[in-house]
Order: structure tokens, then sequence, then C-alpha cells
């Protein structure tokens, strides 16, 4: 079976939608389905075709994602780009291999192509919802009008999306939940200080920290102001657990916030205006992430919304406690008492203080979240898409 995937973005890209679209695309390629991914270039990339293995190779169009920051005309640019580039590659595909199936991942534009190959050539297409938060109303509109009604299935990575496409009359027969993975055996945890040590010196962090530091890393692209409101929250509860550390205690404490986007000013002021510059650290983008979480004591996801974050699963696998606001699916992947309600900035700073005081309790903790997280290896997420192409490919020529 011959698998067109579209992708707006795909790893080594950063997000979560662009890692989803790696990792399905390898776990699933193989003697059944030959996989063909099309996405824009990262900043990383400058290759026309990337072959991953023998049924997987990823097409890079000479696009790149526009930023929240670029002029309207950077991004209708960038969309009929995309578009045009788009279709003569997959007409160039399907004239050499014959594509049995399109399957597409949000923004709705790569649902639009889906559509047109549905219309031309009678190729069935899923589309992949990763989540609500797109800026754009034409988004939604050709989600739940044209793409819905067309579709052979719709996934949502996360069950709550469903009262979503409930409350605006789509067809939620369609809708499939399958949410993010993740490959175990990528993170890890230090064993020792001298680990810790090299680790920290290899990525240039031993200006801000020293080993006997109690670190803290809350990774989240600032690109959406609900997830702002989340990390600036969180650096509340952290002004409230530091008040009631000794002076020696608090100059031991060190948050670091990776990630950047157009948001990112709100967070910046809310430190100065804290007084929190000695405890807590702005690093950006960063590559590589295993290695924060593995010198890492506690990572933080209190964001006010979240589908199904691959931060939580990644703190987890890193042997690593988190903190997280009980949105979208955590508690699918976290023992609950490491859940707090939104907002609450005294939740935070209790839990902190748990945490920091009771280091075994944070394992258990751990312990217990990591039987959760391994139902999502991605190797059980990619065999619930192949079942998903078996039925597909025995309904062939089966148009919606």
């Amino acid at each position: 079976m011959n698998i067109v995937r579209i992708t707006t973005r795909i790893y080594p890209d950063s997000g979560g939608p662009a890692i989803y679209a790696f990792m399905l695309s390898k776990y699933v390629s193989g003697k059944d389905f030959r996989i063909f991914n099309i996405s824009s270039r990262s900043e990383q990339i400058y290759k026309k075709k990337e072959i991953i293995n023998r049924y997987f190779t990823i097409y890079y169009l000479p696009t790149t994602v526009p930023t929240k920051n670029d002029s309207i005309s950077k991004k209708i640019k960038f969309v009929l780009m995309f578009i045009i580039f788009s279709l003569k590659k997959i007409l160039k595909l399907h004239r050499k291999y014959r594509i049995d199936l399109i399957h597409c991942d949000n923004p709705s534009i790569t649902g639009f192509i889906a559509l047109l190959f549905n219309y031309l050539f009678k190729i069935p297409f899923i589309y992949t919802q990763h989540g609500l938060d797109s800026p754009y109303k034409l988004d939604y509109l050709l989600e739940l009008r044209s793409i819905n009604r067309r579709s052979i299935y719709h996934i949502i990575i996360s069950r709550k999306m469903r009262l979503y496409f409930e409350k605006n009359n789509a067809d939620t027969k369609k809708l499939i939940w399958i949410p993010n993975g993740i490959e175990l055996g990528k993170f890890f945890h230090v064993r020792n200080n001298k680990e810790k040590s090299r680790i920290i010196k290899e990525l240039g962090l031993s200006k801000i920290i020293n080993v006997d530091d109690f670190v803290i890393i809350y990774i989240g692209y600032m690109v959406f102001l609900q997830k702002v409101k989340g990390m600036i929250d969180f650096l509340h509860g952290l002004n409230s657990f530091l008040a009631h550390l000794n002076e020696n205690e608090r100059k031991k404490i060190k948050l670091l916030y990776i990630g950047d986007g157009l948001y990112s000013n709100l967070l910046k002021n809310e430190i100065r205006e804290l007084n929190l510059k000695s405890n807590v650290f702005l690093l950006g983008k960063k590559k590589k992430v295993e290695n924060f979480y593995a010198i890492s004591d506690l990572c933080a996801l209190t964001s006010h919304i979240e589908g199904f974050p691959t931060v939580v699963l990644e703190s987890i696998a890193s042997g690593v406690p988190c903190i997280a606001t009980d949105v979208g699916e955590v508690r699918e992947i976290l023992d609950k008492n490491l859940l707090v309600s939104v907002g609450n900035h005294e939740e935070i700073a209790e839990l902190l203080k748990k945490l920091f005081n009771d280091k075994e309790w944070g394992k258990e903790l751990v312990k217990n979240s990591l039987e959760l997280v391994k139902r999502f290896d991605w190797i059980n997420v990619a065999n619930t898409i192949k079942k998903i192409y078996y039925n597909i490919k025995s309904k062939k020529g089966y148009i919606p």
C-alpha cells in the first residue's frame, strides 16, 4: 500500500506534530506500507529528499513555515507555495507508484490538498487533528465541513476534542482517538553527580547551574497565550515556594524555560517583576531535550490547554516527576498526585514543597506514572494506525 503523508513540519523541526509525523511514518513503514512524507524544510534541512529506510522517504518542499511574527503576505505566500509544490510532488508520486491513501496532519492546508486529490483521483484520505488552537477561522471551517465530510477517518489526539465536533454538528462517527507516542529507550537520567556535571558542561550551562542544584525544567512553545499563562502560573507558584526556603536553599533552585514564541516577552516581564533572575532562565529553543531531562529533578507543564502532551511522556520516561494541570489527556499518563488545578498558584507551591522535601515520594509517583506511559510507546501507537490502514486497504475504492 502506497501512502502519502502531508505535514507542514517534520522532525527535526520542533513541535509535537513534527515529531508525531516522523515517528508514525518510521514505525508504520514496512513491506505492507510504503510511506512518502511531504513536508516543508526546517532551518536545519537543505536537501530535497531523505531516505529514512527502505519504505520511508521524506520529500522536502522549497518552503519554510512562517513564524507568528511574519507578515500576512508572507503567510499567504507560504500557503500558496505549499499547496502548489505539494500538488506537483504528489502527482509525480501518483504517476510512478499509484497512491492508495493520503494521510495529512493539520493545519487545514494539508487537508485541502487531500480534498483535491480525493475529488480528482478518488484517493481516500485521513486527517489528524493535533489541536484546536489555530488563530485562523478558515482552519476550523475547512476541518468541520469539507475535510470532516470527505475524510474516511478524522483522528484526534485528545478525546476531549470530541465535544468540539459534537457542538459544531460534525460527523463524530469518523473520530478516532490516537494519542502521541514516545520512544522510551531514548530518554534517561544521570546516575551520579559526575554524569550530571559532564552533561551540564556539554549543554553550556555551567555558568548558571551547579551540580548540587535542584533543577526544574519547563518545555513549551510560547506561541499560544493560554500556554504562556500556564508558564506564568508556575512562576508564581515557584515564587511562593521560594519564600518558605532559607537563603542557601533558594540559591540552589533553578528553573529552566526551554522554548520561544510570540508571547515570550510576557514571561520575561513576569520574571523581572518577581525579581527571579537568579533562579529562572529562558534558554530559547534547544535540541536534544533528553539531555535536559537527564539533569533535572522536576518538570512542569501547567498549561491552561493541552491535548496529549509529549512533555509529560518524556519527563516520566526520563525518571523525572512532572507537575501538570489536569487538562486534555494528562490524567491518562500521570499519577493523580502530580496534578494541579488550572491557575492555582497555591497548589503548585504546595506540590513543589512536597517533591522538594521528599525525593523518594517523587520517585514512587514516577514509577506509577511509567506504567501508564508504557502504553504509548510508538510501537503500540503505530500498530493502531496499521490496523486503520489495513481496514482502508480492504475497502479500497471506498469514498465517503
